[in-house]
């Protein structure tokens, strides 16, 4: 699969580096999440899913992707796979719901959640 490797303008406040992560972890969310929910749909011959579900199924799959990344940040545990803290914070910057209530270092808090922008 090619997904990860197109190139698009993408500005926000991070820098290129976490701004092209971040791109490509929707990217990928979003296509594994389509064909995933094609899948059940034709599979279990269900109704086409309506835009609500849609967004939650997304909504909890970039949850899923947050937790894992916050997870990884552990250098006692992953030392091999470790992800900078720095990384994930800039990756996931201007994401999270109520994000100004955070603390600075928010990758061992629990509740921590991606949140739609109004």
């Amino acid at each position: 699969m090619l997904v990860g490797l197109a190139r698009a303008p993408f500005i926000w406040g991070a820098t290129k580096r976490t701004e092209e992560q971040f791109r490509r972890i929707l990217i990928s969310e979003s296509a594994h999440l389509i064909w995933r929910l094609r899948n059940d749909r034709v599979i279990n011959e269900r109704q086409p899913y309506s835009e609500k579900e849609i967004s939650q199924c997304w909504l909890g799959a970039l949850n899923c992707r947050l937790c894992m990344d916050c997870l990884l940040t552990d250098k006692r545990k992953y030392s091999k796979k470790v992800i900078l803290k720095s990384i994930v914070l800039g990756m996931w910057w201007n994401t999270l719901e109520n994000d100004e209530a955070l603390p600075e270092d928010w990758t061992k808090e629990i509740g921590v959640l991606v949140g739609m922008v109004k």
